[in-house]
């Protein structure tokens, strides 16, 4: 979605709610619209084709406005979970939403959120059964987190499970396929680190278990507009690359050791550049992936045969996390590249991430960032 000289919005997820901020067609200086949906922890927001808007929320489900987020109506009939992870409006049909919910329920609706109905084609998935119901590591739990609709091919859909790879539909839901040849069977993430775990085992022992059952844990999918089958994936354990529609990956982390992090986005046009935020399992206790220290994005150009460091304007010294939606990019002739940090902070660059500057500060833990065109 280019911005052609329109104004950016950003539109910024917390767990107390969130705020559109708007630029000028230069993205250089923001305004801050009225705090929304106050009390309620927002992961994403989501826009459909005809400038609705959907927020998912971690505490009531979905609401929905089309006022440009001055007010907000429910609209969870038919949700059975409310615990809400992302909504995705599909890219071919009006009206046409899908739902991923807290315990790897998939749910849709066709009148634009009005009603939803659960698509159950996904309980019969490869390997549904060890997805478990819930689980304590990390802090997403058993979560249908992503969900990515395919542009030209009704039907066609992506979804991921916290722990999980990602699983791939041609048929609306009814029957699915888990697309994960290629991912590494083992992971060198954390290989000198240690995280408390239960007694009687060594905390190396704890590690590599824990790591041996998440290392193909898809954390995040950027799917290309311009090039059919190219698809990128932030796994717990690398960056991958599939040119085949996610039927076959390859691994193109940026080194042996800085492969783990969450949000990931691709940027079209002109020459096209994927970015990620690295994060370093150990470093924090109990499991929990943070930044400690130096903030940096990388970048590569050439689809990940190299990949350059990006700190100008970053803080070096820093104790938070950017979480799977909390990065994002439009697709302009300058593009503009977004993130937030649990820490409340947001950054921007309209370089590909040369500079970048702080536009905001203080938000509370930023959950998700979305760009718009409006």
């Amino acid at each position: 979605m280019a911005f052609n000289g329109e104004s950016a919005t950003l539109a910024i997820s917390t767990d107390n709610g969130g705020y559109f901020f708007t630029s000028g067609a230069d993205r250089k200086s923001w305004s801050k619209g009225k705090h929304f949906l106050a009390g309620e922890s927002v992961n994403s927001v989501s826009r459909d084709r005809n400038g609705g808007f959907f927020a998912a929320t971690l505490t009531e489900g979905v609401f929905r406005s089309d006022d440009f987020g001055k007010t907000w109506s429910p609209s969870s009939r038919g949700l059975n979970v409310r615990k809400v992870w992302t909504v995705e409006p599909d890219k071919n049909e009006d009206g046409l939403v899908y739902a991923g919910t807290h315990y790897g329920h998939l749910f849709r609706s066709s009148d634009s959120g009005k009603h939803w109905e659960e698509v159950t084609g996904l309980h019969k998935a490869p390997l549904r059964e060890k997805w478990g119901i819930d689980w304590a590591m990390g802090t997403t739990g058993m979560a249908l987190h992503t969900v990515k609709s395919v542009r030209g091919k009704k039907g066609s859909l992506y979804v991921v499970a916290a722990g999980t790879g990602p699983y791939l539909t041609k048929d609306s839901g009814e029957t699915w396929e888990i697309i994960n040849n290629g991912v590494k069977k083992d992971c060198p993430v954390g290989a000198q680190d240690t995280y408390e775990g239960p007694s009687g085992k060594s905390a190396d022992e704890i590690l590599w278990a824990h790591l041996d059952e998440v290392h193909s844990c898809t954390h995040k999918l950027a799917l290309s507009e311009s090039q059919q089958g190219l698809i990128y994936q932030q796994n717990h354990c690398g960056v991958y690359r599939s040119d085949d529609g996610g039927l076959n990956w390859s691994d193109i982390s940026p080194s042996t050791n800085i492969r783990h992090g969450f949000p990931i986005t691709l940027v079209e046009g002109g020459s096209n550049s994927l970015f990620v935020i690295p994060a370093y399992q150990g470093k924090c206790k109990k499991h929990n992936s943070c930044i400690q220290g130096k903030l940096e994005v990388l970048r590569t150009d050439d689809g990940g045969r190299q990949w350059k460091h990006l700190t100008s304007g970053l803080s070096a010294d820093t104790h938070s996390c950017v979480l799977r939606d909390g990065m994002a990019s439009d697709s302009s002739s300058e593009p503009g590249v977004y993130f937030g940090t649990t820490s409340g902070e947001v950054y921007a660059s309209t370089d590909r991430g040369k500079s970048w500057n702080m536009i905001a500060s203080g938000l509370g833990r930023i959950q998700g960032i979305s760009a718009f065109a409006i």
